[in-house]
């Protein structure tokens, strides 16, 4: 039996009581003291420990965004009928907590959310439009010559003008001096607006520099530069610059975190409408150096990626919110057909020509959904083509048996997104995949051959009669140019 205890101060046992646990109660037991012993720690345990939700994911964890239709117990909604007695009656005002619960769900989650319209858009029903041609005559040698005339045209009126680009560099001095103190080192551009590919519309790209000292030169093994610590540290840099941008009236509700596996930050600059894209590491990446080198190289590279990204933008085939292929994919893709095909095109006004064999290569001549295409060395790659595994196996020969092995992995899990994607090796990185942002590749390959196939037929029309068409190109772009010259008026007017 416990001992009675016997307290001549009221007071002062009444609050020992209150912070001690009850003597006689239902976890004591009599004749075990272990059985005693066992229920208060169970009973101590449940009072103390307990489950935490919290309010926002930890950093780098992805969820994927369910449709309501797809959801647990999802009923389509019914329009009830209006009744004129209904319609007289007013709505009642909806309270604050359910107003601010209905305004977190139209909260923009990216930015093909975030999109408005795009720059170069399909003609449809509506006549093409043909702006390259306002101030050049096409020339009536043949139809070859007028193409070539034509694709220079086109690249010089999407280059952007001396304003455009003065305005532009106010901006990028604008942003540096808004992240002044937020990030640790200045933004620098990369992108096409560094290597010499930039096109009116195309997007301000910024790189936040992001120290990474286990990754010193001086080391001779290296870490992966996509550890998850340093994604995590990338994802928190990024938030802080999510939560700058979003106090200014310039770019307020127009800014997004997305892409939890190679974070990035999009934002949209509201008074000119370009788009600002953010990313870290730890300088400027190497494929601009070598974008830079293979456009003094190749000449042809920038007219030829003009006609290709308008050609897909106007089928809504371009970039990684339409889940198609991106800017240096697309470079990187005409680079590999430009040195596979060196030396073919050696005339100074063979443009036409070369957009022509483009379109028919990955168009008709190989299969982009099984077929990997290489830059360096340049050619194409699958599981026929790669050699028995050897001992002293080249660098590009291990990267390309890595991108075949995961396409052959994925459609051996049904993975079809996965194992039909674009793939285009990086020169500067053998393991990594260019296109892999591009799951729409029979898509983009049927708007290849159907390019190739109208152009063929256009320059056949011309050389019979020139003089019934003004334009060449016009019949493979179909496009309307009015939401890009509303985009440069916007920014040559601030």
């Amino acid at each position: 039996m416990l001992p009675t205890v016997r307290c001549s101060n009221a007071r002062l046992c009444s609050a020992r009581f209150f912070h001690s646990s009850p003597i006689i109660g239902k976890d004591v037991f009599a004749n075990s003291l272990r059985k005693t012993l066992d229920a208060h720690r169970s009973t101590n345990r449940a009072r103390l420990i307990r489950k935490l939700y919290p309010k926002e994911d930890p950093p780098g964890l992805w969820r994927p965004e369910i449709p309501p239709q797809s959801r647990a117990g999802y009923e389509p909604p019914v329009d009830p009928t209006p009744t004129p007695e209904s319609q007289d009656i007013p709505r009642p005002e909806l309270g604050v907590k359910k107003r601010r619960k209905q305004d977190s769900k139209q909260k923009p989650l990216g930015r093909e959310l975030l999109q408005h319209e795009d720059a170069i858009q399909p003609a449809g029903k509506a006549p093409a439009q043909t702006p390259w041609l306002k101030n050049h005559a096409l020339p009536r040698a043949s139809a070859e010559i007028a193409l070539d005339t034509e694709i220079r045209a086109l690249t010089q009126y999407l280059t952007p003008s001396v304003e455009e680009l003065s305005r532009l560099e106010k901006l990028r001095t604008e942003v540096a001096s808004l992240l002044e103190g937020v990030v640790p080192h200045t933004p620098k551009v990369i992108g096409s607006r560094r290597t010499g590919l930039v096109l009116a519309h195309s997007d301000l790209d910024f790189i936040l520099p992001f120290e990474d000292l286990p990754r010193s030169p001086e080391r001779d093994r290296r870490p992966s530069p996509t550890r998850p610590e340093i994604q995590d540290g990338h994802i928190r840099l990024l938030r802080q610059v999510e939560r700058t941008l979003q106090q200014t009236a310039a770019f307020k509700d127009q800014v997004s975190l997305s892409d939890k596996r190679n974070p990035s930050l999009s934002a949209r600059h509201r008074p000119t409408g370009i788009w600002l894209q953010f990313y870290c590491g730890e300088g400027i990446p190497a494929i601009t150096e070598y974008l830079q080198d293979y456009q003094a190289e190749y000449p042809s590279l920038k007219p030829l990626y003009a006609a290709t990204r308008t050609l897909l933008e106007a089928r809504g085939l371009f970039g990684a919110p339409q889940a198609s292929i991106g800017p240096d994919a697309l470079a990187m893709l005409i680079v590999a057909f430009l040195k596979m095909n060196h030396g073919r095109f050696p005339a100074s006004d063979s443009l036409g020509d070369q957009f022509l064999a483009l379109l028919q290569l990955y168009g008709d001549g190989i299969d982009l959904q099984n077929v990997g295409v290489a830059v360096d060395p340049p050619g194409l790659f699958g599981v026929d083509t790669l050699v028995p595994l050897r001992n002293q196996e080249a660098a590009y020969q291990r990267g390309q048996r890595s991108l075949v092995n995961a396409k052959r992995t994925a459609a051996a899990k049904g993975n079809a997104l996965v194992a039909n994607r674009l793939c285009i090796q990086d020169p500067t990185h053998y393991m990594n995949d260019l296109g892999r942002s591009c799951t729409r590749t029979s898509e983009l390959q049927g708007a290849f051959a159907a390019a190739h196939e109208q152009l063929r037929r256009a320059c056949g029309d011309w050389a019979v009669n020139p003089k019934k068409s003004s334009s060449i190109l016009t019949s493979v772009l179909q496009a309307r140019f009015d939401a890009l010259e509303h985009l440069r008026h916007q920014i040559v007017s601030l």
